[in-house]
């Protein structure tokens, strides 16, 4: 068999006929769909059952307790039977070439991991709106070596985080490595994953040719959730994850690999403050506003990099959300004062 296609499922009947139908609709044949229900309180479970029915190739794994995408995801992979493992989440979808151009591609590359570019897709407005990489060619395919990896992952600032794709990697490497997504991982893991596959000597094939249609979870033009992403960003276990990997025999005294690795790491914690601090402005709470700004300075620095901001635009009078970073800022000046 050349491809086994995991799905992990959690409360997802609304969106996975799409997933699945996708897969049925490849040009090649020479697939299997393994779904893994997380515990669904929905009919997902029902949906798979019904779909199983109709065609051989679907298989349903159900966990007994809600455990997350990386616990799923490898008990698919554990249960898989092809040569190659494909992920896809249950709110995206493939093009119908996808599989066989992927394939073709990592075997003549001879790839432990081969990815595409990413269509994204607005979900509530029903668009798609472009693409992940925006500066790579349809017909281009590169080698990813550990150090480009790294650099295309420092959360916030790089242009797009490589951890984003959805690649498919050869079984018998994962084997070999003993390669699994960490099962405490909820957010970020596909990033660790193929840092790991990287760091044990995995070649890693991008093409620029988007096969993949990537929901994003709220859309760009709609301005909506697509009310399908169960993740839930936890950026603390994204940031620790990312400093095991400093441990990593491959890692260990190669100064630009820890440096990248400690720039991801320092970009999580900043990108969290500006989280958090986008919530509170939103929810216009000030007190919250000032406590939080206490006891993470960097969410006062962000704030004040926002007043700035509003300032230099000319914009800032005009906006709520001005007035209120406004008041926490001249407070912040005091109590430093």
């Amino acid at each position: 068999m050349l491809v086994s296609v995991i799905i992990p499922a959690f409360n997802v009947a609304g969106c996975l006929d799409r997933a699945i139908d996708s897969v049925l609709a490849q040009t090649i044949a020479d697939f299997e769909i393994i779904v893994v229900d997380d515990a669904s309180s929905d009919t997902t479970a029902d949906l798979v059952r019904r779909r199983a029915a109709e065609d051989s190739r679907i298989r349903l794994l159900q966990n007994p307790a809600n455990s997350g995408p990386s616990v799923a995801r490898n008990r698919g992979i554990a249960a898989a039977r092809a040569k190659w493992v494909a992920i896809l989440d249950a709110d995206d979808a493939y093009e119908p070439d996808r599989l066989a151009a992927l394939c073709a591609i990592g075997e003549a590359e001879q790839a432990a991991l081969v990815a595409d570019n990413l269509v994204l897709y607005d979900a509530a407005a029903g668009l798609r709106i472009g693409v992940g990489l925006e500066d790579r060619s349809e017909g281009a395919v590169e080698t990813v070596s550990v150090e480009d990896f790294l650099r295309n992952c420092i959360t916030g600032r790089s242009p797009f985080d490589l951890g984003q794709l959805k690649g498919l990697m050869r079984h018998d490497f994962l084997l070999e490595h003993e390669l699994h997504y960490p099962d405490d991982l909820r957010h970020g893991e596909d990033f660790d994953l193929y840092a790991r596959l990287l760091l044990a000597g995995g070649r890693f094939v991008l093409i620029g040719k988007p096969y993949y249609l990537f929901t994003q979870r709220v859309g760009k033009v709609s301005a909506k959730p697509s009310g399908f992403s169960r993740t839930i960003a936890n950026y603390d276990g994204m940031r620790n994850a990312t400093l095991a990997l400093l441990s990593h025999p491959a890692v260990r005294g190669n100064a630009v690999r820890e440096d990248l690795l400690r720039a991801r790491a320092n970009a999580i914690r900043w990108h969290k403050s500006g989280t958090v601090l986008g919530g509170l402005l939103q929810s216009r709470d000030v007190p919250g506003l000032l406590r939080a700004c206490l006891m993470d300075w960097r969410i006062g620095a962000v704030l004040v990099r926002k007043l700035a901001g509003r300032l230099s635009r000319g914009a800032f009078a005009s906006s709520m959300q001005s007035m209120l970073i406004a008041a926490v800022a001249v407070r912040l000046l005091d109590d430093a004062a």
